[in-house]
């Protein structure tokens, strides 16, 4: 036995080292507090199923699986036929809409000529009319046609009336008309906005992912065929210990390092969101009565928090692939 062992046989014994423990984890959690460091992150963006909102199938490809596309960029194309004739056919019902418009308000010219000509005939003949009552010629006038006369006044009074109408239901049909064409102009709307869908654009910057289609593959509506990574904004999801969190705010600055790439690249970021829950609470699905769990006594592990952290400096030479882990650390203002 050598003289180190037999001297630290001699100077340690169980209170050195139960109190050589109590100061390493004292120190511990006392970093713990200081330093809000996690090793348990991860890299997040937003992934967006690419569906279409039309069906039919595709008939053209304009990009590859892992391809980087920009925002608007054409992705795929639903056969168009369809779509084009009914575009077509609800464009030709709003024209002929619009065209009964104008049908109806020549019509309604035609009328207020005939009710003028109706007024002119009805002058004279109130004209002839009054004459014919005077005192000093009515004894050489029949009565015969002193009548006649009234009859054709009465006549065209009632044609004026009729043709009043008949203006006013034209006036009807056209405001009628208006709402059948703004109906109409909505069905065409949508005949376009579908026949536009047709063409599946990329939502953002980013790059297809997932993707293993070809031409002629049936495309239902909304039903998602690959998927579609946002690489306009990158984040981190970095979960802490709840002992780290005391004097973590939203704005604070964050150190990231990638596992991938260690130390050949630092990134830099902003606490963008504090998500301060955690589900804790099971209950009993048949009771509904809370269960509590059986926790470690002798030593219980601090919850976890997860913390939403926005990368500001994305390097295109140090790809950020979603779910690649990452260590942080975050500077706190505090």
């Amino acid at each position: 036995m050598s003289k180190f062992t037999k001297y630290f046989k001699k100077k340690i014994s169980l209170p050195v080292i139960i109190v050589v423990l109590a100061f390493a984890i004292g120190l511990f959690h006392l970093f713990s507090y200081l330093i809000p460091f996690t090793d348990n992150a991860f890299v997040v963006t937003n992934v967006t199923p690419v569906a279409a909102d039309v069906s039919g199938f595709i008939t053209e490809l304009h990009v590859k699986n892992g391809q980087r596309v920009k925002k608007d960029q054409p992705i795929f194309t639903v056969y168009q036929i369809p779509y084009q004739l009914a575009y077509q056919k609800a464009e030709a019902d709003y024209q002929e809409g619009i065209k009964k418009i104008a049908v109806y308000e020549k019509e309604i010219k035609r009328a207020d000529a005939l009710i003028r000509s109706t007024d002119a005939e009805l002058a004279k003949v109130n004209f002839e009319l009054g004459l014919k009552k005077s005192k000093y010629v009515a004894q050489a006038v029949s009565i015969l046609e002193v009548k006649k006369l009234s009859y054709d006044a009465d006549t065209l009074k009632h044609k004026r009336i009729s043709l009043q109408r008949e203006v006013e239901v034209l006036h009807a049909k056209i405001e009628q008309q208006k709402h059948t064409i703004q109906s109409l102009k909505a069905k065409k709307d949508n005949a376009k906005v579908n026949l536009d869908l047709t063409v599946v654009k990329a939502p953002s910057d980013g790059v297809i992912d997932n993707m293993y289609v070809s031409p002629n593959t049936p495309i239902k509506i909304r039903e998602p065929i690959f998927s579609f990574i946002d690489t306009s904004n990158y984040f981190i999801q970095a979960n802490f210990n709840e002992t780290d969190l005391r004097n973590v705010r939203i704005g604070d600055k964050a150190y990231i390092i990638l596992r991938m790439y260690y130390f050949n690249k630092v990134f830099h970021g902003r606490v963008v969101n504090s998500l301060w829950a955690a589900e804790r609470q099971a209950t009993a699905p048949k009771s509904q009565i809370q269960l509590v769990s059986n926790e470690n006594e002798w030593l219980l592990l601090p919850q976890r928090f997860p913390i939403q952290i926005k990368i500001l400096d994305p390097d295109p030479d140090y790809p950020l692939n979603p779910g690649a882990s990452a260590y942080v650390y975050i500077s706190t203002k505090r």
